[in-house]
């Protein structure tokens, strides 16, 4: 059945498609399996996400909407126009979401105690509430929260105030960062579903590429020159 529907595809939009995810799960995997700790910005880990899709957008809405008119008349230049709208859109969504922290590998639970001491080194008069995860820093008038999915090691930190300043964001991570530094890690949870995923993904790459490298080359001249 996976026969038939890889055949579907040809060897290069496949590629290009898959290459980038693979990339992506890859590393959430040996972050995970490792039990070490990454934690940084909502608006990185929004780049991230759209670096990951990137392949799929290009087979996908990217082709869809492929301007012939331009390539017709600028050849495979009209993809670095591409390259850079994609871009530019994925930034404009980071720019503008919401301001958060992102930690990979953690738990909400594992994650509070940190937050409250990383806090507390912000506004020494910073106090915490077990139960609902939040911590209050009163000289800087902000409510921080940690949530998470429940048996998901990755844990959202949000503020409940809507305009925090990204002073405040940026201390909190190098904060965060010196405490997660000094624990010892985690034992690995989660992430093998990851890597085996990427794995599999992988597999059907090379078993697609290694025997129609002729039809990947010619794929890939055909995907520039329209």
């Amino acid at each position: 059945m996976i026969d038939r529907l890889v055949s579907y595809f040809e060897p290069f939009p496949l590629l290009l498609a898959l290459v980038p995810l693979i990339g992506y799960l890859s590393l959430m995997g040996l972050i995970r399996v490792s039990g070490n700790t990454l934690i940084t910005s909502g608006a990185r880990d929004i780049a991230a996400l759209g670096l990951a899709i990137s392949g799929l957008v290009a087979v996908g809405p990217a082709e869809l909407f492929f301007p012939m008119a331009a390539a017709t008349a600028f050849g495979p230049f009209v993809w670095i126009v591409l390259i850079i709208f994609y871009a530019l859109c994925v930034t404009l969504v980071a720019m503008t979401a919401k301001p958060k922290l992102v930690a990979y590998g953690r738990t909400a639970e594992e994650m509070y105690p940190l937050l409250l001491t990383a806090a507390q080194q912000i506004d020494a008069d910073a106090v915490g509430d077990d139960e609902q995860m939040q911590v209050e820093l009163p000289g800087a008038k902000v409510h921080l929260l940690a949530f998470s999915h429940p048996g998901i090691d990755f844990t959202y930190i949000t503020s409940l105030e809507p305009n925090t300043s990204v002073t405040f964001w940026n201390l909190l991570l190098s904060n965060l960062r010196t405490q997660v530094a000094s624990t010892p890690k985690t034992s690995p949870r989660q992430g093998y579903g990851m890597l085996l995923i990427a794995v599999g993904l992988a597999s059907i790459l090379l078993w697609q590429g290694l025997d129609k490298q002729t039809l990947v080359v010619e794929g890939f001249r055909d995907w520039l020159w329209r």
